[in-house]
Formats: C-alpha cells, structure tokens, sequence
C-alpha cells in the first residue's frame, strides 16, 4: 500500500483533496497520525508567529507612546514649577507691600499730683504711609519704653490720677473735720 505523499498531504491542508486522498486518510492510521502532527505543527507554528507579532506590535505601540509619555511628564514638571515659582513671587511682593508706620512717640512729662490731668488725646493715625529711618524707629520705641506710663494707658492713668486726687481732698476734709471732734 503506498502512503500519501507530501503534495498530497498539502493539498488535504489547504482543503484541496480529492476523494481518493480522504479515504486514504480515513483508512490508514499512519497517515493520518502524519496528517494530524503535521496540522498541529502548523498550528503551533501560526501560534508562535501570532505571539511574536503580539510583542512586535506592542514594543512598536510602547517606543511609539513613550516619547509622548514622557514629554507630557516633562510639560507636567514645568506646570509644576511656573506654578511654584508664581506662589513664591506673589508671596515676595506680599511681604515687601509698603506697611504703614507707627507715628512718632513723644514723651509726656510726668504731671504734678496737684494739677488736673491734661486731656488725653488719642493718637492721630495719618492716611498716608510715613518712610522713618531705623534710627528713627529705634527713638520713638526707646521714648515709648521711657514713659511713666505706656500710651495705651495713659486715659487709665488720668482716671487714676483724679480719683486718687478726689480721694486725698476727702480724707483731708475728714482728716479735718475728725481733728475738730476730738478737740
């Protein structure tokens, strides 16, 4: 009995057999073994050429993206550090803003217990900004520090000072008054 030969068995792959060829396949156990093993190495041989074009096709699909990838994490960067750099500037320009300066202080001479407290006018705080030197500043915190008392207190002071003056003119009016019941 003679076995198919290779043309054949192509021609069954390609689904080009005749009846002849069919039966013969049907019939003979080693050709069909071969038939079959020869299917199966195609099949694994399509499998791997698939696999190795899968791979291809996504190293192509990474080179491809990376560059974009990597350029938009370059852009992200820079947005990050125009971000950054805007925050530190609008800081910058926050902190050297002109401030308004305190106005210059003047020591008040200490008043005689027996002269009424002079009417304590509170400071007036000028609209426009007054440029004073460090030495400047220096002197009028130094004369606010010399005072007797502190500028923000001074009302209290003068409320203190009539009261104690009101106080001593009682006692003296009672001190009196008890001196001429014990006679």
């Amino acid at each position: 009995m003679n076995h198919l030969t290779d043309e054949q068995l192509a021609d069954w792959l390609a689904g080009e057999a005749d009846n002849e060829t069919r039966s013969h396949l049907e019939n003979c156990p080693q050709c069909s073994a071969e038939s079959i093993r020869l299917k199966n190495g195609i099949s694994c041989y399509s499998i791997a050429l698939w696999q190795q074009a899968t791979r291809a096709q996504s190293v192509r699909l990474a080179a491809h993206l990376a560059p974009r990838r990597a350029l938009a994490l370059h852009r992200l960067r820079w947005a990050g550090a125009g971000v950054l750099a805007m925050l530190l500037a609008a800081q910058t320009a926050w902190m050297v803003k002109p401030r308004p300066t305190p106005p210059s202080f003047q020591p008040v001479a200490a008043t005689p217990v027996n002269t009424p407290p002079p009417a304590v006018q509170p400071p007036v705080v000028k609209q426009a900004a007054v440029q004073m030197s460090d030495d400047e500043l220096l002197e009028a915190v130094n004369n606010d520090l010399s005072r007797e008392v502190p500028l923000a207190l001074a009302p209290v002071s003068a409320i203190t000072n009539a009261r104690n003056k009101i106080a001593a003119s009682t006692s003296d009016d009672n001190d009196s008054s008890n001196k001429g019941e014990n006679r």
